[in-house]
């Protein structure tokens, strides 16, 4: 696959993952919030509605409780013979015309003693089932049992005697449910033709004791709910799917919380609403971000081509000049003109193949410059049999007493000159050939202090501050007793020579994880950065006056010890260099 194709494949799948997740972000966060705003104002309507319904009982009890205490209520001890108690009770059957289907009045033998329809006088009532009881202030009540398909909810409360501590008889009323259901419609009602709400009402047991007009065929009465489908808290909204209706509704509830000093019945009203119609706009809402999606991705596509177009066209013709430099035809690379990234890769790349060019002629120079190496290691025997001669004849000389002052300073001049050349000659032996390590143990703290020793006069000549810092325990490694020293004497001689009159120089150990660590610090005028990987090459050096081969010879050794050496700057100036040897197996012995 080419890099065009990937390259617009990757910016269609990018458009197209953004545009899709974008999109799915918006729509989770709108429905979340419409769904809280149906939830909330659910809530609120079940709220409002059960505190209609606890009014409206309130003002029923305390109608029935003032009543009850009426002067024309003491008529039960004639049986109202004079009917006054009667009249009393068609007074307000006609007064709260339609929230009262009947209003009588019974004695001890729950005889009717008088009523507001005067059929029921006289007839005996009949004992039913005690639903709740409840109390307003001082006065008790009872609610019967609401039967099946009624249309009235009994209430009733005693009637005391005025004179003494007995009660004469009860006052009975049937509120007409229906100012209930009339509740529960309008809860239900003034809403778009195209949204469905419903309304129950349940009881403390969770039993249906009343519902809006629009369920009436499709819930019976005294229906027992799910228990999954009531909460315990006094109000809130949740998401519950209906049988009765067959559909998923979002449902505000309330719990009956009473009304001034009416405490309530704990019955709770639960507010249904279709969740397909809820969420209908987010509907709407999806075609418009699936039509977003779409031209998100038209328009990625044309950016995908442009985009990817610019890319690998330089890229390819990269590519090109690449095969025709590894097939040996010439090339000239253009400048072109793109983004900073592609001017920058093809102004590299142009460094690349120049550099390469000049990697080749310089292996052709290394391998030449090899096998000089090898010559010079040849000659570098042969060249140090005549120094010998003409060191011993020098000597021979100085031992004539009839040389002149200039003679004797002439073979001075030999001998020094002698000497060094056959330092050089060994250092190039070194490095040319260098003798195999003959392995020990040693530990290393009495090896530092020795070499450290061996240098004293050249460190009191310079005036330098000579530090020793060892770790805590004496560590032993393998290594070559002879070579580790010829290592240190070149660092520590390295040192010395780049530090000035009164400088200072810090050796020390430390162990890091399995290693034990040397390091040399000066405070110098330090290597460059860029002169760091080049200071282990044969012959570069940094002094008028240096051969640059120490630092070569320490890093064969190294090599061969299979340790490692690295160069760090010194925070206080200077240079740091690193001598990183295994720890021998045996560990540590503690002082």
């Amino acid at each position: 696959m080419t890099i065009h194709r990937t390259l617009l494949i990757s910016y269609l799948l990018i458009s197209l993952a953004s545009a899709l997740l974008i999109a799915l972000m918006i729509f989770a966060h709108v429905r979340n919030i419409l769904r809280q705003e149906i939830e909330h104002k659910l809530e609120s309507q079940a709220i409002t509605i059960m505190q209609q319904i606890d009014t409206t009982l309130f003002e029923r009890l305390h109608n029935i409780a003032s009543w009850s205490h009426s002067e024309l209520m003491q008529d039960i001890r004639t049986r109202d013979v004079d009917k006054r108690l009667s009249q009393f009770l068609q007074e307000l059957y006609s007064e709260y015309e339609g929230v009262y289907q009947q209003l009588f009045v019974v004695n001890q033998n729950q005889q009717t003693i008088a009523s507001s329809h005067p059929f029921f006088i006289g007839k005996q009532q009949l004992m039913t089932e005690i639903w709740v009881q409840t109390k307003l202030k001082q006065h008790q009540f009872r609610i019967n049992h609401l039967l099946r398909n009624s249309n009235y909810l009994t209430l009733s409360t005693p009637i005391d005697d005025t004179f003494q501590d007995i009660q004469l008889g009860r006052l009975y009323v049937h509120f007409n449910w229906q100012e209930i259901i009339r509740l529960l419609d309008k809860s239900v009602s003034g809403h778009s033709s195209n949204t469905v709400y419903y309304s129950l009402l349940l009881d403390e047991e969770g039993w249906v004791i009343a519902s809006s007009s629009n369920l009436k065929n499709k819930i019976s009465p005294f229906q027992s709910m799910d228990k999954e489908f009531l909460k315990e808290n006094q109000s809130g909204a949740f998401e519950y799917f209906a049988p009765f209706i067959q559909q998923s509704v979002l449902v505000g509830y309330s719990r009956s919380q009473g009304y001034r000093t009416f405490t309530g019945l704990n019955w709770r009203i639960l507010i249904l609403h279709s969740s397909d119609l809820a969420y209908a706009p987010i509907l709407k809402m999806w075609h418009v971000l699936v039509l977003f999606v779409g031209l998100t991705l038209f328009l990625g596509a044309i950016v995908s081509f442009w985009m990817s177009a610019k890319i690998s066209k330089p890229i390819a013709r990269l590519a090109k000049s690449t095969r025709h430099f590894m097939e040996g035809k010439p090339i000239e690379l253009p400048p072109i003109k793109a983004s900073t990234e592609i001017s920058e890769l093809n102004t590299q790349f142009s460094e690349m193949i120049n550099n390469l060019e000049q990697s080749r002629r310089d292996v052709a120079r290394v391998a030449k410059l090899a096998v000089m190496g090898e010559m010079a290691a040849s000659m570098a025997h042969e060249v140090r049999t005549p120094l010998g001669i003409l060191r011993s004849s020098a000597q021979m000389l100085q031992r004539d007493t009839q040389l002149s002052e200039v003679s004797l300073e002439m073979t001075e001049f030999i001998l020094s000159e002698t000497k060094r050349l056959n330092n050089l000659i060994s250092t190039l032996l070194e490095c040319a050939c260098p003798r195999p390590p003959k392995f020990a143990l040693y530990s290393l703290d009495p090896i530092i202090t020795h070499v450290s020793e061996l240098l004293r006069s050249q460190i009191e000549t310079k005036q330098i501050n000579l530090s020793l810092q060892f770790n805590h325990h004496d560590t032993l490694i393998t290594f070559d007793k002879d070579q580790l020293i010829q290592i240190l004497l070149n660092l520590i001689m390295n040192a010395i020579q780049h530090v000035k009159v009164k400088g200072l120089i810090k050796i020390s150990t430390q162990i890091i994880e399995e290693h034990v660590e040397i390091k040399v610090c000066d405070n110098g005028s330090g290597i460059l950065e860029e002169h760091k990987q080049s200071v282990f090459d044969p012959f570069f050096t940094q002094r008028q006056d240096g051969i640059g081969l120490g630092l070569t010879v320490v890093q064969q050794i190294v090599l061969a010890h299979k340790a490692n050496i690295f160069i760090s700057d010194n925070p206080q100036g200077g240079s740091c260099f690193h001598v990183q040897f295994q720890i021998t197996p045996i560990g540590l012995i503690h002082e």
